[in-house]
């Protein structure tokens, strides 16, 4: 899969992603689970917003 160029990632599209899914504490009245779900919710748009960077570092990448 790392022969396939990754999508490209929008300004739009991650801000509403960090909106939606906040990266913060976990509160203590969440369960385990929650907290996991919440974690692996934020490590996505983590991914993302590094692919975000990546793909903004050279502007030659960028699709038109």
């Amino acid at each position: 899969m790392q022969d396939q160029p990754f999508p490209y990632v929008s300004l739009e599209l991650l801000e509403a992603l960090q909106e939606h899914f906040p990266d913060r504490s976990p509160d203590l009245r969440w369960s385990d689970r929650e907290v996991w779900f919440k974690a692996g919710q934020c490590a996505v748009v983590r991914f993302l917003k590094g692919k975000f960077d990546e793909q903004n570092e050279n502007i030659l990448k960028r699709p038109l």
